[in-house]
């Protein structure tokens, strides 16, 4: 019996080689002066920025560019972006980049919109949380293939001062239209198209074995878990691969619709606070955990990680928890992320608080979690993980 559930997913999505092309009339649809936020140099080199506010010149459309993104993208940043947009009137926000970059354009839609600081709407365990009522409209051009940032309703943005790192979501901040060019993708280097990558299988995997999963979104999360495992390494190895190049966007843009609809589990919120206090790449602390991760799992949901064993290619008779943990460990070892917690400069005197974190803002991922961890659970997966 198929189980009640809501599928709702109000975005416009444009999906194809050269379709970068359409971004001058899509942001005519949302209004007349652009606040385009990208990361501090790829969107300039690529040329890909040129083409942009050529063709909003083209369409009248007035713009403000801010490039002051890095990778796990702080509330100070968020901040000071809205706090240019608003000064600057601008009427909806283009992000163009990757997920950190997609992430701060979706936040800086809130708070440009509200007058007020981004912690305010994210922090949602805390007593000075406002849930928000509008935002500015935006426009998400991904250009890497990795966080499913254009295709959901979630921004992940870290307090500096504190450490946390939660992603938070809103149906405001669903982008009005997403474009999804593979051939703006070609440049992107082996090592960040294997981070991207493997992000999305991280959000693919958890999303199918969730307490949560989504019916439609099931379906969905298992086709992209094949098109990760198929074709990433390909994408690595040659970067002009269109074919690879253009399968990996797909299974970006569906991942998304797992995030929004069957969430993630706790690979995501182990994941969040490390980074959050060790800024490690994100993909890089997932793959560290991924392993012990399956490990501690399986038990609670034999059948989804089976189902996830068949598009590793086991076949029934080696279908199992160990055989899984190694496939994905060759599967790790052949984009070149087969890493511990301790290359990436994780400390142990650090565990505590990072379990400490994981079930105070990420509680939601540790509940949905096939198996649900107590604190002594997660330090010991993190121990294991070094």
């Amino acid at each position: 019996m198929i189980k009640d559930f809501v599928f709702y997913l109000p975005i416009k999505i444009i999906f194809g080689s050269g379709k970068f092309n359409t971004a001058g009339e899509e942001a005519a649809k949302l209004g007349v002066k652009a606040f385009i936020v990208t990361g501090k140099r790829n969107a300039e080199l690529s040329g890909l920025l040129e083409r942009l506010t050529g063709m909003l010149a083209k369409k009248n459309i007035r713009w403000v560019h801010f490039n002051g993104v890095k990778p796990n993208p702080t509330t100070a940043v968020v901040d000071e972006a809205s706090e240019l947009a608003r000064r600057e009137n601008c009427d909806f926000v283009i992000g163009l980049g990757g997920g950190s970059v997609l992430d701060t354009a979706k936040a800086v839609a809130l708070s440009a919109k509200s007058g007020l600081p981004i912690w305010r709407h994210a922090a949602i365990w805390t007593k000075d949380y406002i849930e928000p009522k509008e935002a500015l409209p935006v426009m998400a051009i991904e250009t890497l293939a990795g966080t499913s940032s254009d295709s959901d309703n979630i921004a992940v943005i870290t307090n500096e001062k504190t450490g946390e790192k939660p992603g938070f979501s809103s149906s405001l901040i669903f982008p009005k239209v997403a474009i999804v060019d593979p051939e703006v993708m070609i440049s992107v280097p082996p090592r960040m198209t294997a981070i991207t990558g493997f992000d999305i299988l991280c959000h693919t995997m958890e999303g199918y074995v969730t307490k949560v999963s989504h019916p439609i979104a099931a379906i969905l999360n298992l086709h992209a878990i094949e098109i990760i495992v198929n074709y990433l390494p390909a994408a690595v190895r040659d970067g002009s691969n269109m074919d690879a190049r253009s399968n990996l966007a797909f299974a970006n843009v569906i991942a998304g619709f797992s995030l929004t609809h069957s969430k993630a589990a706790l690979l995501h919120a182990m994941e969040h606070p490390l980074s959050g206090h060790f800024n490690v790449t994100h993909a890089e602390g997932l793959a560290a955990l991924m392993p012990k991760w399956i490990e501690f799992s399986w038990d609670g949901n034999r059948k989804a990680f089976m189902d996830i064993g068949t598009k590793f290619g086991l076949n029934p008779e080696e279908n199992t928890k160990e055989n899984l943990v190694s496939a994905v460990r060759t599967f790790l070892k052949g984009i070149g992320l087969d890493i511990s917690l301790s290359k990436l400069g994780v400390k142990r005197e650090s565990f505590r608080k990072i379990a400490g974190d994981a079930l105070h803002y990420m509680a939601g991922g540790v509940a949905n979690n096939p198996v649900v961890a107590t604190e002594e659970d997660i330090v010991r997966l993190l121990e294991e993980s070094m």
